[in-house]
């Protein structure tokens, strides 16, 4: 029996671990596509390269169709969808992403959740998976693409592995609504770790740019510890509870 196709990308760029354990774990179950940036695109949001020209490259790193993309995430899903993938696939998947993508902040500034937004416009069921990462394996991670201690693997593993059951159940969860779930993982996370579903925290992030000298400024991001007072059980406060959180961002909802 012919596998069903998953188109996959992220933000954190191609070489990125996380990336390799997911498709690892979706490879069990699909026939699987990558189509990833070349270098980091974190924070890029829905952006696309609309006045320089984007390079393609095949990329050998996995043991399936591949390629390394000159672009944001956007880019990565229409360029496979348009020009390199002969049939559009059956879901699209993009993480898993290093740090967790929840509140509004955080999901409209996401590539990670662009990404699969791009794959909903083309009317395709769509992922954006994420992770907790404690501060030392991030800045090993973001910094020198570190592989990660044997404690952290664990989650991680099991976080692609709960990502890669969630992809099945919604293969045929075809919609015309503009759908894409986002589901963060806690750390630790194990595969009976209680998935609860979630609204984005509304709350701000406050300042993102720090003083560094006259006149200049640098990105400088911390989290805000500011109180939930919607009654709702948001994706962020969901996460710090130690549950893994599942939020459906429909945007066809908008103006609505």
């Amino acid at each position: 029996m012919e596998k069903p196709k998953v188109l996959v990308t992220n933000d954190d760029g191609i070489d990125c671990f996380f990336l390799q354990v997911l498709v690892e774990a979706l490879k069990e179950h699909f026939t699987v596509f990558v189509a990833a940036p070349k270098s980091e695109q974190s924070w890029v949001s829905k952006s696309m390269s609309r006045y320089r020209m984007v390079k393609i490259e095949k990329y050998t790193g996995f043991d399936c169709s591949a390629w390394s993309v000159d672009g944001t995430p956007s880019d990565c899903i229409n360029i496979a969808l348009g020009n390199l993938l002969n049939e559009k696939p059956d879901i699209v998947v993009s993480g898993i992403n290093v740090g967790y993508n929840t509140s509004l902040p955080l999901i409209l500034s996401s590539g990670t959740i662009a990404g699969a937004s791009e794959g909903a416009l083309w009317g395709l069921p769509a992922f954006a998976f994420s992770i907790v990462v404690p501060k030392e394996i991030f800045n090993n991670v973001k910094r020198h693409n570190d592989h990660v201690d044997e404690n952290f693997e664990t989650s991680l593993r099991t976080a692609a592995s709960i990502s890669t059951q969630l992809t099945i159940e919604h293969i045929d969860k075809t919609s015309n609504a503009l759908i894409v779930y986002n589901v963060n993982f806690p750390f630790p996370v194990v595969k009976d770790t209680t998935i609860k579903h979630t609204v984005p925290d509304g709350r701000g992030i406050g300042s993102l740019f720090k003083h560094i000298g006259e006149g200049t400024y640098q990105f400088d991001f911390n989290q805000s510890n500011r109180i939930n007072t919607s009654g709702k059980l948001t994706d962020r406060d969901c996460v710090n509870q130690g549950f893994i959180s599942y939020t459906t961002l429909n945007f066809s909802s908008i103006g609505t």
